[in-house]
Parts: C-alpha cells; structure tokens; sequence
C-alpha cells in the first residue's frame, strides 16, 4: 500500500470488496442479502484501504510537528493521489481526511519557504471545508476556522492584507461562536486571530478598528483565560494595544498594558516584538514619567529601564 494507488486499481479493489461482501451474505444469510453485501462491501474496503495507507508509515503531522517537513512532503507526494481518488469516489467519507492532509502539506510547504504553493494548498483545503461546514456546522466549523487561520497567515505574507483580513475575519466569527459553547477549547484561538487581524488593520491605517480588535484579544488574555493557558499572542496583543492607546494619546491607559507586554515579551524572547514596541514605550514614559514608572514598577517589579531616560 505504499504506492501510488490509482483510480483504476481502487475501482478494482472495492469492486472485489462489493464481490466478497455479497457473497459472504449470500453464504452466510442468505440471497436476499446479496446486494446489501453488495453495497456494504466497497465502504468497508474503503476504510480499510484508508487505513492501511495511514499505518504503513510515519503520519505526515507528526514529521511537520517533529520539524521535518521535507520528510512530511515527501510522505504525501506518495500519498496524496490515493486521498483524491477515495475523496472523488466516496466524498462523504474522505473529502474531510484530504482537506486534514491538505492543510499539513500547506503548513509543510511553508516551513519549506515554498509559500506560493502553501497558499494554492491551503486555499483548495478552504474550499473543501468551506463546502463541508455549509452541510455540518458543528462538526467542520472548527476545521474551516483553522484552515482560514492558516491561509489569511499565508495572504498576509503575499502582501494580500485585503484577503487576508476577509478570511481572518470569517475565522474570528467562527472561534466566537465556538468559544461560546467551549471556552478554554477556544478563547486562545479567538485571541491569536483578533491579534493577527488587529495588527494587519493598523498596517492599512485603520487603528479604531484594530484597537477594537486588539482590545477584545487582551480582555481574553488578561481575565478569560488562566495564565497558563495565555496564548502565544498575549505579549503582541498586549504591546500592540498600547501602541495604539499612544497613537490617541492615551498614554495613563497604555502604560500597565505596555509594561506587562514588554515583561512577557522579554521572558519569551521576542527581540522583534520588543523592538517594534519600543518607540511606544518611549512616548508614555515621556509623557508621564512618574506614572510610567508606577505601572512598570506594579507590572515587572523594577525601575524602568535606563534606556529611558538616556
């Protein structure tokens, strides 16, 4: 089962799954279950066929996750023809497992910098799910919010902020909805989609709206979620809500939200994201150096830095 599994040579195998079956019923009950047999036969082969192409060697995700990605490109170059074939032939069972391996190939390409075909990827995953949420909201919402997610990332990086934006914003809609029902599940999703979102609309000049954005992404963070749980966006969102604050000269506002983001910025790492901030932080310390130096004291429990003043 390792090879390229054709539409012919699966044609032929549940044409022999439909034989067996019917005459195992034939055998076993009786004529009239000839044509149940019949019927049943190719799905139960199906799915064994399924099966046996992913149990036969390492699972795609788990190579990407391992920071392999080649190996997981190479696994589903083999793969893949076999998952469109069973998605042609029986779309109900298989169109939601090549949209799933569609995704892994995309984020596989793109940790491979091969992001014009990691867009085409994600995009044809999309339109699957978009078509399977249509017909089951509750069981493929979470999967069209997560492929949204991925492609509006891949846009953004295209420099397609206007489509990027469109998708993103579908996917907040759909984590809001989710996180209604299942709250530690979802609020980290919704956090880092509004972060995303809130950052490209200050990138095309429109900060009420991204302040809005950011603003419900650092609400999740600071008193929704325990801080274990805090998503990986909590330091930017943090950040990005006082830089905005300073851009309407808010600075009393920004300044506890500036000091907590740079605190958790600087213990994740992110030279970049403290780098960006820092023009912001400049500007509500020299607004308002006494009350500066409180909130960072109360946030980080030290004097601002020297860099400050000098």
């Amino acid at each position: 089962m390792r090879g390229e599994l054709t539409r012919g040579t699966l044609v032929a195998i549940l044409a022999m799954g439909a034989v067996a079956f019917g005459a195992a019923a034939w055998l076993l009950l009786g004529p009239v279950w000839i044509i149940a047999g019949a019927l049943v036969g190719p799905l139960v082969t199906a799915v064994v066929v399924a099966s046996l192409r992913a149990f036969t060697s390492p699972d795609a995700a788990t190579l990407l996750s391992n920071d392999q990605p080649g190996e997981a490109i190479a696994r589903l170059r083999n793969e893949m023809p076999s998952w469109r074939t069973l998605a042609r032939i029986w779309p109900s069972q298989f169109r939601d497992a090549l949209a799933n391996r569609l995704i892994v190939q995309s984020g596989a390409l793109q940790a491979m910098n091969r992001d014009e075909e990691a867009l085409r990827t994600a995009d044809e995953a999309v339109a699957i799910y978009q078509d399977l949420a249509a017909e089951r909201p509750g069981k493929y919402g979470p999967d069209l919010a997560d492929a949204l997610d991925h492609q509006s990332r891949l846009l953004a990086a295209d420099d397609r902020l206007a489509e990027a934006l469109t998708a993103i914003q579908v996917a907040v809609r759909l984590y809001r909805n989710l996180a209604s029902a299942e709250p530690a599940r979802y609020l980290p999703s919704l956090a880092e989609c509004l972060t995303c979102e809130a950052g490209w609309l200050a990138e095309i000049d429109l900060p009420g709206d991204a302040l809005a954005a950011v603003h419900e992404a650092t609400d999740i963070c600071q008193d929704k979620l325990p801080w274990r749980q805090l998503p990986p966006c909590a330091a930017r969102a943090m950040l990005l809500e006082g830089e905005l604050l300073c851009g309407q000269a808010r600075y009393h506002e920004a300044a506890r939200l500036l000091a907590k983001g740079w605190r958790m910025a600087a213990g994740q790492h992110l030279q970049d994201v403290l780098r960006d901030a820092t023009p912001a932080i400049r500007a509500a310390y020299r607004a308002d150096p006494d009350h500066f130096a409180a909130a960072w004291h109360a946030e980080t429990g030290a004097e601002p830095p020297d860099w400050l003043t000098t």
